[in-house]
Protein backbone atom coordinates (compact mmCIF):
# COMPACT_ATOMS: atom_id res chain seq x y z
CA UNK A 1 0.00 0.00 0.00
CA UNK A 2 1.17 3.42 -0.81
CA UNK A 3 0.81 7.03 1.44
CA UNK A 4 0.42 10.00 -0.20
CA UNK A 5 -0.14 13.26 2.49
CA UNK A 6 -2.23 15.34 0.42
CA UNK A 7 -1.45 19.30 1.58
CA UNK A 8 -4.01 21.73 3.38
CA UNK A 9 -3.25 25.52 2.56
CA UNK A 10 -1.84 27.04 5.33
CA UNK A 11 -1.20 24.30 7.60
CA UNK A 12 1.00 22.00 6.00
CA UNK A 13 4.42 23.56 4.97
CA UNK A 14 7.61 22.54 5.18
CA UNK A 15 8.07 22.90 8.70
CA UNK A 16 4.47 20.29 9.57
CA UNK A 17 5.99 18.08 6.66
CA UNK A 18 9.02 17.77 8.36
CA UNK A 19 7.74 16.96 11.83
CA UNK A 20 5.42 14.57 10.22
CA UNK A 21 8.02 12.44 8.11
CA UNK A 22 10.21 12.49 11.24
CA UNK A 23 6.83 10.32 13.47
CA UNK A 24 5.60 8.56 10.56
CA UNK A 25 8.81 7.80 7.85
CA UNK A 26 6.60 5.63 5.89
CA UNK A 27 5.08 8.41 3.60
CA UNK A 28 5.67 7.68 -0.02
CA UNK A 29 4.75 10.65 -1.58
CA UNK A 30 4.06 14.52 0.00
CA UNK A 31 2.55 17.09 -2.04
CA UNK A 32 2.67 20.67 -1.60
CA UNK A 33 -0.25 23.72 -1.48
CA UNK A 34 -0.82 24.95 -5.06
CA UNK A 35 1.89 26.86 -6.31
CA UNK A 36 0.03 30.15 -8.14
CA UNK A 37 2.91 31.91 -10.52
CA UNK A 38 1.85 34.90 -12.25
CA UNK A 39 2.72 37.51 -14.95
CA UNK A 40 4.76 39.11 -12.13
CA UNK A 41 6.55 35.98 -10.69
CA UNK A 42 6.69 32.14 -11.11
CA UNK A 43 6.20 31.43 -7.37
CA UNK A 44 5.83 34.07 -4.36
CA UNK A 45 8.96 34.10 -1.56
CA UNK A 46 6.68 31.63 0.54
CA UNK A 47 5.97 29.28 -2.07
CA UNK A 48 9.50 29.22 -2.54
CA UNK A 49 10.73 28.96 0.90
CA UNK A 50 8.11 26.06 1.55
CA UNK A 51 9.66 24.42 -2.03
CA UNK A 52 13.60 24.77 -1.20
CA UNK A 53 15.05 21.54 -1.38
CA UNK A 54 17.53 22.25 1.97
CA UNK A 55 13.94 22.60 4.02
CA UNK A 56 12.67 19.52 2.37
CA UNK A 57 16.20 17.07 3.25
CA UNK A 58 14.83 13.37 2.86
CA UNK A 59 11.38 14.00 1.84
CA UNK A 60 9.45 12.93 -1.05
CA UNK A 61 8.13 15.75 -2.57
CA UNK A 62 5.82 16.65 -5.40
CA UNK A 63 5.17 20.30 -6.37
CA UNK A 64 1.67 21.18 -7.66
CA UNK A 65 1.36 23.85 -10.02
CA UNK A 66 -1.93 25.76 -10.67
CA UNK A 67 -2.50 28.17 -13.15
CA UNK A 68 -4.38 28.14 -16.65
CA UNK A 69 -1.40 29.91 -18.52
CA UNK A 70 1.52 27.81 -20.22
CA UNK A 71 3.86 30.21 -20.06
CA UNK A 72 3.31 31.06 -16.15
CA UNK A 73 3.22 27.25 -15.94
CA UNK A 74 6.72 26.67 -17.69
CA UNK A 75 8.37 29.03 -15.75
CA UNK A 76 7.26 27.97 -12.18
CA UNK A 77 8.12 24.17 -13.63
CA UNK A 78 12.11 25.81 -14.76
CA UNK A 79 12.42 27.27 -11.51
CA UNK A 80 11.28 23.81 -10.11
CA UNK A 81 13.51 21.95 -12.31
CA UNK A 82 16.33 24.01 -11.73
CA UNK A 83 16.08 23.07 -7.90
CA UNK A 84 16.30 19.38 -8.83
CA UNK A 85 12.42 18.49 -8.93
CA UNK A 86 11.93 16.15 -11.60
CA UNK A 87 7.69 15.86 -10.81
CA UNK A 88 4.81 18.43 -10.87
Amino acid sequence: MKFYFAPMEGITGYIFRNAHHACFPSVDRYYTPFISPNQNRPMSPKEKRDVLPENNRNIPLIPQVLTNNAAQFLQATKVLADMGYEEV
